[in-house]
């Protein structure tokens, strides 16, 4: 689907179809961790790097092409209808270090990149694996408190109350 203008701030789709989708230059950063806190910060109720983490959660279950990955990343809410992104942060992602990429030749088409986890990589996904499990954990305490403070006031009970005279 090609983009349209972005005018607004907001991509829409080519044909004027469907509503307009935020882009990265629309989305707030929300504030992250303290100083010193543990974590993962979060971003438009997305943690930060997210992306990141499941390209490498991905590769760590089998070795892939770029689209395929882009494919499989649907259920996590982060490909966001833009396969450029997936492939950039691949990219990065091998320049770091984290992940390696062969050529594989095709006899029907053109030749494609399989992209790999390196020790590396799944040192950090190790790593983000924890900072999101504490994250979680943050959140679960805050949603329960959140629960309970957005319920909606009990009623006083009427236990040993005095009846009030006819």
């Amino acid at each position: 689907m090609a983009r349209a203008g972005t005018r607004s701030g907001r991509a829409t789709d080519a044909a004027g179809g469907g509503p307009p989708r935020p882009t990265n230059r629309t989305r707030q950063a929300a504030p992250g961790p303290e100083p010193g806190e543990k974590g993962v910060s979060v971003r438009d109720g997305e943690p930060r790097n997210f992306l990141q983490c499941c390209l490498l959660l991905l590769l760590r279950e089998r070795p892939a092409h770029g689209y395929d990955l882009y494919e499989r990343l649907g259920p996590f809410g982060v490909a966001d209808g833009e396969p450029t992104a997936v492939y950039r942060r691949l990219r990065a992602l091998e320049q770091a270090g984290m992940v390696r990429s062969e050529w594989e030749l095709s006899d029907i088409g053109p030749a494609r990149r399989t992209y790999h986890l390196t020790e590396r990589g799944d040192a950090l996904l190790r790593s983000r694996g924890d900072a999101l499990a504490e994250t979680r954990r943050r959140l679960d305490y805050y949603l329960g408190r959140h629960a309970r403070a957005a319920a909606p006031p009990r009623a006083p009970s009427r236990q040993g109350a005095v009846p009030r005279a006819p």
